[in-house]
């Protein structure tokens, strides 16, 4: 799969033009060749990379920050459910199983391997015990 990189434009121009970004194509100290932050130079994978490390030290924490943001700000995440629902109808409009028949066909689906790798076993099995009795 081939990722295509964003155009190439300086920071001094990115300002100028009011984005949040810039490209220059050129890797970051960590190797990352990505965009950088106009305000900071910081590159978005170092950026994600210190995110994570953050959330992962304290994940309490970040929940609690959610939940008073959802609490001070209850139209914003009902306006990105009504973006992503309208973006992915696709999506919703799939039929879903109910859960019954879902872990039922899960169920089904693991017994075929069993029965299968068993069916395997037993082949292999008796493959070794007719070479073995073959020669005597």
């Amino acid at each position: 799969m081939t990722v295509a990189l964003p155009d190439i434009i300086g920071r001094d121009e990115a300002s100028a033009l009011g984005l949040k970004r810039f490209f220059t194509g050129n890797p970051c100290k960590r190797g990352h060749v990505a965009e950088r932050d106009v305000d900071s130079r910081e590159c978005m994978e170092c950026s994600r990379e210190r995110g994570r490390k953050r959330r992962a030290a304290d994940p309490e924490g970040y929940r609690e920050y959610g939940r008073k943001w959802r609490a001070a700000n209850p139209e914003k995440p009902r306006e990105y459910q009504r973006r992503w629902w309208a973006a992915n109808k696709d999506k919703r409009a799939a039929p879903r199983l109910p859960k019954r028949a879902a872990a039922q066909l899960r169920k089904d689906k693991v017994n075929k391997r069993r029965a299968a790798a068993q069916r395997r076993a037993a082949r292999a099995g008796s493959e070794l015990n007719g070479a073995g009795q073959a020669g005597l």
